[in-house]
């Protein structure tokens, strides 16, 4: 059981997810082309039998890598996503999803290996090909994203504690007198969305944390308090930069510790630099 702990505890740890499809597409694509280049450079699975075309079959793989890739993002990526998978986004995680995701570029290669090199499928020989893609993928993919994990935390670990060396007291930046809903933008500590709703985190004239729900978009409020210190810290948060009091940092970027509010607030890598400033 103590060699499980550790396990579990990596598995557990928060990872870089995809924030936008323009880089999961440039991720998918650099596969692709891995893909074809590695079929053509050791040509497995019989390739090196065919005396012609060799380099358009590859491709053909490449291709079909990604056609799987792109199906799996678009019905079950897309699925897992409303049904909150992605919600506090693990190691654990990108792992099952990375199976999942291997699951259906093998099957998109199975069936273009099938019908273009030999014109007909057997689906008794898909747990061949379905074991052979995960030797070949599964471990060096893993490995990247072990990898990938250690390097973003110790990065953003770094400039967490690069902030907090650098300061000695919260953050004092010119604000406008807002309000918003009748709550004052100086004591408001964070705008968390909750769809077409927003959850405003502030402190009340007695120095009491209160939370109040309103009709509203994060976009909206960003609007509304312009020049107010808030800031856009996350696709679903703002902060007030005038209560931080401490930043600390995982994989996914930094964490943001108020004066009087429990919340930990994120900081997605997007939004980073503003808080170096």
């Amino acid at each position: 059981m103590e060699i499980i702990k550790p396990i579990i505890r990596i598995l557990g740890k928060p990872f870089p997810d995809e924030e936008n499809w323009g880089t999961y597409s440039k991720k998918v694509i650099a596969l692709s082309l891995f893909v074809a280049f590695f079929l053509y450079v050791f040509k497995p699975f019989g390739l090196d039998t065919l005396e012609s075309d060799v380099l358009i079959i590859c491709l053909g793989f490449g291709a079909m890598t990604f056609a799987g890739a792109l199906v799996y993002e678009l019905s079950l990526g897309q699925l897992f996503r409303l049904l909150g998978f992605h919600n506090k986004w693990t190691f654990g995680k990108w792992i099952v999803n990375t199976l999942i995701t291997t699951l259906f570029i093998s099957l998109a290669n199975f069936i273009f290996s099938r019908l273009v090199l030999l014109g007909s499928i057997d689906w008794s020989l898909f747990p061949t090909m379905l074991y052979s893609t995960f030797m070949i993928g599964i471990f060096p993919v893993t490995t990247l994203g072990a990898w990938l994990l250690a390097q973003q935390e110790k990065k953003y670990k770094g400039i967490a504690n690069e902030i907090n060396q650098s300061k000695t007291s919260p953050v004092e930046t010119a604000v406008e007198d807002k309000s918003i809903f009748n709550v004052p933008t100086g004591s408001i500590k964070y705008i968390e969305a909750l769809q077409n709703y927003v959850k405003i985190g502030y402190t009340d004239v007695d120095g009491n944390s209160q939370i109040q729900t309103e009709r509203l978009t994060l976009k909206e409020a960003s609007t509304q308090t312009t020049g107010s210190g808030l800031t856009k810290c996350h696709r679903s948060f703002l902060v007030n930069k005038n209560a931080i009091i401490s930043v600390s940092g995982n994989a996914q970027g930094l964490l943001l510790t108020l004066s009087n509010c429990d919340k930990i607030i994120p900081v997605s890598r997007t939004y980073v630099s503003l808080f170096r400033a």
